[in-house]
């Protein structure tokens, strides 16, 4: 575009330039012309050449679109045209010649292709204005199957495409329907009853409900997905025109749905594989799929965390800061001022909640004060919440502040989850964890007084809400190299212990 208007000032400098500092100034100052104005003004025929030139290039303007159109036009007024001349030649058959004739045909022609082509034209510049409901579900159209390139989860679907359709029909809510043979999985968006279209979805009666629009995206041999649409806010069913337009955007979906649930498939593949592996040394050909399954856990961690630092938690900021100006702002009774230092108070305990849950998604004090400080820190915070007395202890440790950031990450994220198993299955009085260095490895122990589980079971064993079991467990030991020692009985506690060799470590 720059290239464009450069062009097209250049040309007007040589078209009238010479015309002025050649023959119109100097005529003006002294009387007379330096160079006859008859050969400088030849000069200005350059500035509609170059115009000529960038239009039938198609730089300035798409004149074959131009043409095709007003040829289109032309088409279409030759029925009006002939019928017109037709009767024109009738009343004036005594008056008027084949000239006369020839030229109201050709005229008429001219004019309502003209009439036509410009309707085309402000129609389409104008749309906003005439047709403001027909443009924004084209606008959304485009945003939507523009944004369905970059779907990879079911979060994104909600928050990339729901929420603009929702947004877009002004509905009070919709939902992305998953029917497997055994299960149903909702993605809900606004104001919608999950467990009534569930129970509707069951019943085969979703399609005839009178409150839903139901729309079928897909059927696939596991699963068979929907569209449903609730009435628009005026409490009316959606018209012709947003029901095709949602056909359309069901057409778009399918091909996403599919790849959304073909990755979610290969991802719990990987995840079984990652923790199948049996050791280092017998699978040194597929020990990337940890690295990959390890570097994908980290990306998701970091992204939600950052969603929670960057929305919610800036969300409950200013909601706190305006319930304080309000307190300042306004004279209360003590009780109404109590009560709004009650809720201040809770949205602060949520925001640190957020925050500890920002720490545990993405520890960025492995970075500025080491492992060992971070799950001192880690431990004494959970120490508050935790059922059972929970301990810590570091012997002559520090040898592992050497190792790389990845590393120290990786042990905690073991820490993180052996304690949330520990709250979860235990039910132990006392836990501990205990780090130290011992011929040359690091040496991470949990112990446990709780209930305990038969060793042989550990597979089905699964810590906290990552949904691992202990071989996955170890696959992150196995991947630094390490070794993992597991000793439990039923009634007798549990110990763990995690061995990674301080020399040589395997980073991600």
């Amino acid at each position: 575009m720059l290239s464009i208007v450069r062009n097209v000032w250049l040309s007007l400098l040589i078209s009238f330039l010479p015309a002025i500092s050649l023959s119109f100034l100097p005529y003006l100052l002294v009387g007379s012309q330096y160079i006859n104005g008859l050969y400088t003004s030849s000069f200005i025929l350059f500035f509609p050449i170059s115009f000529a030139y960038l239009i039938a290039s198609n730089q300035l303007y798409d004149i074959g679109l131009v043409l095709r159109r007003f040829g289109f036009a032309c088409l279409l007024a030759l029925v009006p045209s002939g019928l017109f001349t037709a009767i024109f030649a009738f009343l004036f058959q005594n008056l008027a010649d084949e000239k006369q004739i020839l030229f109201v045909f050709a005229g008429s022609v001219a004019m309502i292709s003209f009439v036509l082509y410009s309707v085309e034209y402000f129609t389409t510049r104008l749309e906003a204005f005439l047709f403001p409901r027909k443009f924004r579900l084209r606008t959304a159209l485009k945003k939507i199957s523009k944004n369905l390139g970059v779907i990879s989860s079911f979060r994104e679907l909600k928050d990339i495409v729901l929420v603009d359709i929702v947004q877009t029909l002004e509905v009070m809510g919709g939902a992305i329907v998953f029917r497997y043979e055994h299960d149903t999985e909702i993605i809900a968006e606004g104001d919608i009853d999950a467990a009534e279209i569930k129970h509707l979805l069951q019943s085969s009666a979703l399609s005839e409900h009178p409150l839903y629009t139901c729309i079928e995206i897909h059927r696939h041999e596991e699963y068979t997905s929907y569209l449903v649409i609730t009435r628009n806010k005026a409490n009316t069913l959606l018209g012709k025109e947003e029901i095709q337009w949602l056909h359309l955007i069901t057409s778009y979906l399918e091909v996403s749905l599919e790849n959304v649930h073909l990755i979610r498939k290969l991802t719990a593949k990987m995840q079984l594989l990652a923790s199948q592996l049996p050791n280092e040394h017998s699978a040194q050909d597929i020990q990337w799929f940890r690295k990959v399954m390890f570097e994908l856990q980290e990306e998701e961690r970091l992204r939600i965390a950052a969603d929670l630092h960057d929305t919610t938690m800036q969300d409950l900021f200013f909601l706190k800061r305006r319930f304080i100006a309000l307190l300042d702002k306004y004279a209360m009774n003590k009780e109404d001022k109590e009560h709004l230092n009650n809720i201040v108070n809770f949205v602060e305990m949520i925001n640190n909640s957020l925050r500890q849950s920002c720490f545990e998604l993405n520890p960025f004090l492995l970075k500025e004060i080491g492992l060992i400080e971070t799950v001192r820190s880690y431990l004494d915070k959970e120490a508050y919440h935790t059922p059972f007395v929970l301990k810590f202890r570091e012997e002559r440790a520090s040898a592992i502040e050497a190792k790389d950031l990845t590393t120290k990450k990786h042990i905690f994220r073991i820490i993180q989850e052996l304690l949330n198993n520990a709250k979860k299955h235990s039910q132990a009085s006392h836990v501990t964890f205990t780090m130290t260095v011992a011929d040359r490895a690091f040496v991470l122990t949990y112990e446990d007084d709780g209930v305990g589980f038969n060793s042989t079971e550990a597979r089905r064993m699964e810590i906290g809400s990552s949904g691992m079991g202990v071989e996955q467990m170890k696959g992150r030991v196995l991947h630094l190299n390490g070794q993992l020692q597991l000793d439990s009985r039923e009634g007798e506690g549990t110990k763990l212990v995690v061995t990674i060799p301080i020399r040589e470590t395997m980073s991600v």
